[in-house]
């Protein structure tokens, strides 16, 4: 049998395709047996038309003719029988047609179907109508028609379907409509009055009389009919008629954009209404028995209304599925409301003026609710009403006044995905941390009050979305995600938590909280108006507070053991000072820096130390004091300074030397710890102060003979702002162990004496000179870069006994030649 029924088709589609001399006309195979579908579209004149369709095709076959965009001025020159075929169905749309004459369509006994709409037609074509006593069908949409007059549709007695919509009717005649109409579309025309013309129309079973002036339908609509479909949406009807009391047949009502007051109880006896659509209208009151016997809707649209109260009209409709009743004046809402309503999944009760929730004595544990919008109302507490939904998935209570949540609101809802609280006054959400919602994917608590986050995601095993902006978080829990790892339809993803416009969004501890979030896989996300960058917050706080400062390893000359080990520094980022923030980030707290030892090296022999500098470029390495018994370490910073402190701490356990740098007003302070084994250390520290610029010199020395008690040798009188005084103990002077020899240090070594034999060589040429130089500020120790005084000398020109000589380029070979004239210092 399908063997056949294929054979059929394919014989079907080879009689259109071998049939090129129908062209420019097209051919397609019909749903049913002996049924070809032609269509010609953008012909120059129906005589073409004719000429390319006339006996070439069977007699036998039904014909569906589909004649578009063309030109046809010359329609009454040729006949359509003259094409000999089996013309059962006819479309002429767009093509401009402003009238149809009588003489083509002679002879066209057989049709069942015309379409003349989307041409320019301004009153029904009767005259063709009567040569078509069989059409079945009539669509003469979307044209000019004015008026439907008595003789119109005289000669179609038998037309079941009559469409007119979007054309201009503004006049309806008593009797003018055939009493065989089944489906009748006056939709989008100019209609105020029925005039009576469909009251004994007591077949019709769809009536379209939507987008019209209609005022009222009393004594309109036929006593006692069959209509299933009532569509009398944006009209100006004030009320139903009566009789609709009796249209025990209808399923749809659709009424909405109307002025209606009440349905006065016409539908309580419709038993098989399905869907009621009434939103925009101005209905106040539902009477109880409003659907008592309409037990079958399930779509019941009232939003937009008056409506003050359900007063359980609803408890009827068993089967009810979507109910809207948004944008109403409900005032309260009880759970009651809904019981026995177990097909009920989705509700709308959003802006209303709903102040309180009433739970159910009864319980809601047999509703399937699965959405539920209660957005846009003002109801303060939830008190435990919608607990026990174990079938909800979406929850929506954003644009409330909530200020507070309570253990249990949320009970029992192992469904629920979204939960919307966008909009309240909720100042924490601290209660959800004892409420467990499974399979909670998503959490928006937009715009409220809320100022920590704690443990409140721990009953969130699965959420993957939490939008928290425009609060007041100033404080985040590390804790907050520890028992949540999104999963979205059981796929592992990542938490993303959206803070914008949140007091934490400026705080630099935020750069630790998103590398702790990485770890737990969860992001944070958001923009902050604190940085100029427009870009997520956790990618901009890493280039804007990570200090990347290199190591300085040094061996210190370490007192009574020969093993000496390096010891390793490290910069470590003070508490930061507003006076020496930037201005847009002066708010910001303190970092959250911990202190970490990167690690120890074992160097082989005494190596010279490093300058350690705060730009990227290293500089060279500072050349040691020759003498044996000392080991210098000097950090030069671009940094202000005028003072010069110096700090020495021994112990004999553990000593720590901390040199602590204050920077200018747009440098974070930083501090260099230094850890060694259990030796003796002395350093000495350079304070710098804001407005001047001067060079530091950080030296790290081993304390060989002990400490005056007065003048500038005590560290404590030097600094000033200390009192305690760390004990020295006695230690032993230790030879450090011989040193492997660098080539490259030794060959920069010889270069560097070179260099300071040629210094002295013109030292000597101008001592001469010298004596005869005025007096300029470049005699000031100002000038001399890198250089901080040795206790006990009030100059530092005057002459060292036991310097190898009294010039200053001696000793700073990159100082000015002459005094006169005044040299850039070296760029090394």
């Amino acid at each position: 049998m399908t063997t056949l029924m294929y054979t059929v088709l394919n014989l079907a589609t080879l009689q259109c395709s071998v049939r090129p001399e129908i062209s420019p006309c097209t051919c397609e195979t019909g749903k049913a047996w002996k049924h070809m579908e032609l269509s010609c579209e953008k012909l120059e004149s129906f005589n073409s038309v004719v000429d390319s369709l006339a006996n070439k095709l069977n007699p036998d076959t039904k014909i569906d003719l589909k004649i578009s965009h063309s030109q046809l001025d010359d329609l009454e020159m040729r006949s359509f029988t003259d094409m000999n075929f089996n013309l059962y169905k006819l479309r002429m749309n767009w093509n401009g047609l402003r009238s149809l004459p009588e003489v083509p369509f002679r002879g066209l006994s057989n049709v069942t179907y015309l379409s003349v709409g989307d041409n320019e037609l301004d009153e029904i074509p009767k005259h063709v109508l009567s040569h078509m006593p069989s059409l079945l069908t009539l669509d003469i949409g979307r044209c000019n028609i004015r008026a439907v007059q008595q003789e119109d549709f005289r000669g179609i007695q038998m037309v079941t379907r009559l469409i007119l919509p979007s054309n201009n009717i503004a006049r309806l005649d008593r009797g003018s409509f055939p009493m065989s109409l089944l489906t009748l579309h006056l939709g989008r025309n100019r209609i105020e009055s029925l005039n009576g013309s469909l009251h004994d129309l007591d077949k019709l079973e769809s009536l379209f009389i939507n987008a019209n002036n209609i005022t009222e339908l009393d004594n309109q609509l036929p006593d006692g009919s069959k209509l299933h479909l009532l569509m009398a949406h944006n009209n100006r009807l004030e009320r139903l008629p009566a009789n609709m009391a009796g249209m025990l047949g209808l399923e749809t009502v659709h009424v909405h954009f109307n002025r209606l007051r009440s349905f006065d109880r016409v539908l309580r006896n419709a038993v098989n209404l399905s869907e009621v659509l009434a939103e925009n209208n101005e209905i106040q009151f539902l009477a109880q028995d409003e659907f008592a016997s309409c037990d079958k809707i399930e779509n019941l649209q009232l939003g937009c209304n008056h409506i003050r109260s359900l007063n359980s009209s609803l408890l009827p409709i068993l089967k009810l599925k979507t109910a809207n009743f948004s944008f109403n004046d409900l005032e309260e809402f009880s759970m009651a409301e809904l019981h026995g309503l177990r097909s009920l999944k989705t509700l709308h009760l959003s802006n209303n003026r709903i102040h309180r929730l009433l739970p159910d004595p009864r319980g809601v544990q047999e509703l399937v609710l699965l959405e539920l919008h209660l957005d846009q109302n003002r109801i303060q507490s939830l008190n435990g009403a919608l607990a026990g939904l174990g079938n909800l998935r979406i929850l929506s209570l954003a644009g409330n006044k909530l200020e507070h949540l309570q253990v249990g609101d949320f009970d029992f809802m192992q469904r629920l995905e979204i939960l919307e609280l966008t909009g309240n006054q909720l100042a924490e959400l601290t209660p959800m941390e004892a409420t467990l919602l499974p399979n909670l994917k998503i959490l928006n608590v937009a715009f409220n009050n809320i100022t920590k986050l704690d443990q409140d995601f721990k009953g969130m095993p699965v959420l993957c979305q939490a939008n928290l902006t425009n609060n007041q978080i100033s404080a985040i829990s590390s804790e907050l995600v520890t028992n949540t790892r999104c999963r979205n339809h059981n796929v592992p993803g990542k938490l993303e938590i959206n803070l914008d416009d949140n007091p934490i969004m400026c705080d630099v501890r935020l750069n630790e909280l998103c590398r702790l979030m990485a770890v737990q896989e969860a992001r944070i996300r958001g923009r902050s108006q604190c940085f100029e960058n427009d870009q997520e917050v956790c990618t901009v706080l890493p280039m804007l507070y990570k200090v990347d400062l290199p190591i300085m390893m040094t061996n210190l000359k370490i007192s009574g053991r020969e093993d000496a080990k390096p010891v390793v520094q490290m910069l470590l980022p003070t508490l930061l000072k507003e006076e020496l923030l930037p201005p847009i980030i002066a708010t910001l707290g303190q970092p959250l820096i911990n202190p970490v030892i990167i690690g120890t090296a074992v160097v082989p022999s005494l190596a010279p130390p490093l300058i350690l500098t705060t730009p990227p470029p290293p500089p060279p390495p500072v050349v040691n004091n020759p003498e044996p018994e000392k080991s210098e370490s000097s950090t030069v910073s671009p940094l202000t300074t005028s003072s010069s402190t110096t700090e020495e701490s021994s112990t004999t356990p553990t000593t720590t030397t901390k040199t602590t740098t204050t920077p200018s007003s747009q440098v974070a302070p930083t501090e260099l710890v230094t850890t060694t084994a259990p030796t003796t250390t002395t350093t000495s520290t350079t304070t710098p102060k804001p407005n001047e610029t001067q060079p530091v010199i950080v030296e790290i020395q081993e304390s060989e003979a002990p400490l005056n008690d007065t003048g500038n040798e005590n560290p404590r009188a030097s600094t000033g702002g200390d009192t305690d005084q760390l004990k020295e103990e006695p230690t032993e002077v230790v030879q450090p162990p011989l040193e492997l020899e660098d080539p490259l240090q030794s060959e920069r070594e010889r270069e560097k004496e070179r260099e300071k034999e040629l210094e002295r060589e013109r030292e000597r040429e101008h001592d001469l000179d010298q004596e005869s130089v005025a007096k300029t500020e470049y005699e000031t120790v100002e000038f001399i870069p890198n250089l901080v005084q040795p206790p006990g000398k009030a100059n530092a020109l005057e002459d060292d006994s036991d310097a190898q000589s009294n010039s200053v380029h001696a000793e700073y070979p990159h100082a000015a030649q002459s005094l006169q004239i005044p040299e850039e210092p070296p760029e090394e």
